[in-house]
This record gives structure tokens, C-alpha cells and sequence, in this order.
């Protein structure tokens, strides 16, 4: 009978080892699965956040100057005062507006970012962002910013030249289009704003076709000589009913309409697109397509006190860029400075100027003490407070996501709870023995801390591993996402240790606490408790 049970005791005894090896290889996987999980949202919450300062600074510099009010005409002067800045790596000026791009029957809103092409490359990355063409022709040749409004201007022109040129130095015309000494600058600007003609004594072979405003040429899809000889094999000159000579001269007249008209194109300013805006309106380089700004024919028309048409202007593309952000790809487009400021009537005068530093963490103490010596109607903004929505909340993002995959780790410790109490149960008498032959409570405590981390160790390590696959594999292999609705193509990641080292910390933490309450009840277990039984 003692026999009996002693194989009983030993039965059960064996059969409370296996559950709990059970629970332990439980509570064991739970951390892993906790901290693998807690590893991957961290790296893709930071890809994020970094994915989308990249894109962002990549078309927008560091720190704008700005100013209240229309007119930023002394931009000169400030851009010489940030300039002289140690911490200033480069400085240029920008105008921003809405307007309409068309392609024949396809029609987009974009907004047209005004730039110098010889210091945008200081501000910013369209260099690199270029995928196809070049940033060549963007600034045409002998182009200058535009020294007085052009609300008097010939709808179409963004400059003065066509005005210089029917005068010459001494303010006498030239070649007497209109003649010497009879019209002063001032009749003159009087017979524009009443639509007069100025060019009536002008004979056509003398006029100066730079010099007026043309219509584009229509498309006109011509054979090849090659196609049109092939057509024609087999026909006699009686067949086709014209003499050899007509056909021939016919298709020079048309070689020398499609020169003319490659001519005309390439007189065009320069216009550099998005990847998706070219898809979307059907565009590659050489195309071309024409700006139309809205807003400033209305403008036009109410103080003018009748109606007018929007002002358009025929551009090159010349380039296409990429910067990755749906964004940007898909409504910014990008032309010479002085072609922007010859759509409205503020003459040289700009939105503000934008500038990068050489170091990105000085941005908002460089904004505040460019805003502190401006003064005046200037103002300042840094990348960060610009896009201050965007990054505000996906740092919230981060921060709720991490708190939610934390709840895993939370439950993972319940089970190391669960763990050490069974453990405590089934040492009772050991720890009965141990107590009686002098052990501290500070030693029992320890002993089950100690067999706690241990839990929280292995977990952590193979969590780590786990999450390290997950995110090194999401970083070689991307996972495509809809631009449309994500803004980027693909699921960011950034592999950092400092990612590692917050994951490693909060398990760590999270496992520690929950050794606490089952090691303080086996250390406050008094000797007689563990043996009343046996």
C-alpha cells in the first residue's frame, strides 16, 4: 500500500513537471512573438517617419524666409544676409502657384514651382531626381526677371524685350516702325492698354518674328519621304496626275514645315514634370504643352472691367523626375523662375527663399535667429514646423502602435506569472528545506527573479531573431503599397540598433516586474507551509 502511493506521488509529481515545461516553452514563445512583433512595428513606424522626411526634404529646403503681404521684391538683400550664415550650405529664391497644365484634350492642376536653375542644385535634390532629360534649356538664352508688372503687357510675354527692341539707347525707334520723335514711352504704354496697333508703317519682310507672338502649329502627321515613296511605287506620274516635279516640292514644303516648327519648339522655356503627371497627360520630353494660369485673367478682368481670357504659355518638357512621393509625382511641376514671374503682375518679386543647412538639427535655431535679425514682415518656418501635421502624427502612429503590440509582451508576462507560481507550488518542500537550513528571504527571492529574466532572456533573444528576419526581409524584398493611397510605393523599413535596443529594454522591463509577486510569495513561505503535507 505505502508502495502504492509513493508511485502515485512520484506519477503526479512527474505529470506538474511536464505542465509546467509546457507553461514555460508558453510563456517563453509569447515573449518572442511579442518582441519579434514590437521590433517590426518599430522599424516600419521609423521607415516611415524617415521615408517621408527624405521625400519631403528632397523638394523642400530646411528653412524658408517668407513675408507677409504680395510683395517680396528685396530678396536680393536677404538672400545676401543668409548667405553670409556658417551654418547656410546653400540659398535661392522660389514662387509658388496654382495653375493648369494641358496636354491637347488633357488637363491637370499642378503647382508651378518657380526656381533659379543655377542655385536650385544648392537647395535642392531635382538633380538626382531626374529620370528622364535633363535640367538643360530650363532658363533660355539672354532671359532676364522682368523689371515692372506685366499687366500691360501683350497677353503671352513675360518680359520687356519685344518693347526694348523698337527703341534704342538714345530712346529714338528703331528703323522707324513707329516714327522718330512722334511717340513717347508713355503714348506708348497708352496705345498697349488701348489694344492699338504699334507696328502699322511696318513692312512684314522687316518685322522681327522673335519678336511677335505666335499660335503653336497644329500637329500634322506627315510621311516620311521613305513611307511616301513606298506608297507610290508602281504609279506613274499620269497615274498620280501630278508632274514629279509638284510631288517633290510638295514634300520639301512639308520637311520645311516640320523644321519650323521643331525650330519653334525648341525656342520654348522648359518645363520639368512628375513620372505620374506625364503618364497621367501623356507627356515625354521634347512635348509640348501649355501652362494656363487661371487666377490672373480674373484678376485681369476686374480691374480691367472686362472679361479676358485666362493667360496661358507654351513650355518644353525637358525633363521628368521622380521624388517618390505620390504627391509631389503627380501635381509639381518646376520652371525657370523668370518665366513663373511673368504669369503676374508683381514684376521681380518672388514667394520667399528657401535654404539648406549643412547640418539638419541646426534648421530650427538657424529659423529663429534668421527671423530675429530679419525682423520686419519676415518670417520664418523650418522643415519640421512645415510639414508639422504630417510628422506629428506619425509619431503618433509610432507611439499607439507600440502600445498596442506591447499589450502582447504584457500577456506573454502573465504566463511567466503563471510559470513561477506553478514552480513555487511544486518546490514547496525544497524551499521549506532551504528556509530551515538558513536561507533569506532576499535568497529565495532571488533565486526565482533569477529563473524569471531567464524566461524573459530566451524569449527575448528568439523574439529577436524573428523580428530581425521579418525586417531584413521586408527590407530586401519591397512590399509594394499603393501610392495613392499611402503616398509611397512601398513599406519602409529602417534597421537600427536603437530599434533593437528598445525592444530588448521594454522585454526585459516587462518580464522583470512579472517575477515580482510569485518570488515574493515563495520568499515570505514559512518552513512548516512546505512540509505540512508531506
Amino acid at each position: 500500500m505505502a508502495y502504492a502511493l509513493e508511485i502515485g506521488k512520484r506519477y503526479l509529481r512527474s505529470r506538474k513537471q511536464s505542465t509546467i515545461s509546457v507553461i514555460t516553452v508558453i510563456a517563453v514563445s509569447g515573449v518572442a512573438l511579442g518582441v519579434a512583433a514590437l521590433l517590426t512595428v518599430l522599424s516600419i513606424t521609423s521607415g516611415f517617419q524617415k521615408e517621408f522626411r527624405d521625400k519631403v526634404l528632397g523638394v523642400n529646403a530646411h528653412v524658408l524666409v517668407l513675408k507677409y503681404g504680395v510683395d517680396f521684391d528685396e530678396y536680393h538683400d536677404v538672400m545676401n544676409t543668409v548667405r553670409a550664415m556658417p551654418e547656410v550650405a546653400g540659398v535661392g529664391p522660389f514662387l509658388i502657384n496654382e495653375m493648369m497644365l494641358a496636354n491637347g484634350d488633357r488637363l491637370g492642376g499642378v503647382l508651378v514651382k518657380g526656381i533659379d536653375p543655377e542655385l536650385m542644385p544648392e537647395v535642392l535634390d531635382l538633380p538626382t531626381q531626374i529620370i528622364d532629360g535633363s535640367l538643360r534649356g530650363m532658363r533660355r538664352e539672354g532671359a532676364h526677371a522682368p523689371t515692372q508688372p506685366d499687366n500691360l503687357q501683350n497677353e503671352g510675354n513675360s518680359d520687356w524685350d519685344w518693347l526694348d527692341e523698337l527703341r534704342d539707347d538714345e530712346g529714338e525707334t528703331n528703323d522707324a516702325p513707329i516714327e522718330a520723335g512722334d511717340v513717347s514711352d508713355d503714348e506708348l504704354l497708352e496705345r498697349i492698354a488701348n489694344g492699338e496697333p504699334l507696328v502699322d508703317e511696318l513692312e512684314p519682310e522687316e518685322a522681327d518674328p522673335g519678336a511677335l507672338d505666335y499660335e503653336p502649329l497644329p500637329d500634322v502627321d506627315v510621311p516620311s519621304p521613305e513611307e511616301v515613296e513606298a506608297l507610290l511605287e508602281g504609279f506613274t506620274d499620269e497615274d498620280l496626275g501630278l508632274p514629279s516635279e509638284e510631288i517633290e516640292a510638295q514634300l520639301i514644303a512639308e520637311d520645311q514645315e516640320l523644321e519650323q516648327r521643331a525650330e519653334e519648339v525648341a525656342r520654348l522655356p522648359g518645363i520639368v514634370v512628375g513620372t505620374t503627371l506625364a503618364k497621367n497627360l501623356g507627356l515625354g520630353v521634347g512635348d509640348q504643352v501649355k501652362l494656363v494660369s487661371p487666377l490672373t485673367g480674373v484678376d485681369i478682368s476686374m480691374f480691367a472691367g472686362g472679361s479676358r481670357a485666362p493667360r496661358s504659355r507654351d513650355f518644353r518638357v525637358i525633363g521628368i523626375f521622380e521624388a517618390g512621393f505620390q504627391e509631389y509625382d503627380s501635381r509639381l511641376v518646376y520652371v525657370d523662375l523668370y518665366e513663373a514671374q511673368g504669369f503676374y503682375d508683381r514684376g521681380d518679386s518672388v514667394t520667399g527663399v528657401e535654404m539648406r543647412m549643412h547640418d539638419l538639427a541646426t534648421s530650427s535655431d538657424v529659423a529663429k535667429r534668421i527671423e530675429d535679425e530679419l525682423g520686419g514682415p519676415f518670417h520664418t518656418l523650418d522643415w519640421a514646423e512645415l510639414n508639422r501635421n504630417l510628422f506629428t502624427a506619425l509619431e503618433i502612429q509610432k507611439v499607439m502602435l507600440s502600445l498596442v503590440i506591447a499589450t502582447i509582451i504584457f500577456v506573454a508576462a502573465f504566463n511567466v506569472i503563471a510559470t513561477l507560481i506553478m514552480i513555487v507550488i511544486e518546490k514547496k518542500r525544497e524551499i521549506a528545506i532551504l528556509k530551515a537550513m538558513g536561507a533569506t528571504d532576499q535568497t529565495v527571492l532571488g533565486v526565482f527573479m533569477v529563473q524569471g529574466v531567464v524566461i524573459g532572456v530566451i524569449g527575448t533573444a528568439i523574439g529577436l531573431l524573428l523580428g530581425g528576419g521579418v525586417v531584413g526581409y521586408l527590407a530586401r524584398y519591397e512590399f509594394e503599397l499603393d501610392p495613392k493611397v499611402y503616398l509611397i510605393d512601398h513599406v519602409p523599413v529602417v534597421v537600427s540598433p536603437t530599434e533593437f535596443l528598445i525592444t530588448i529594454v521594454v522585454a526585459l522591463l516587462i518580464c522583470s516586474v512579472a517575477t515580482l509577486v510569485p518570488s515574493w510569495w515563495a520568499a515570505r513561505m514559512l518552513p512548516v507551509d512546505g512540509l505540512r503535507y508531506e
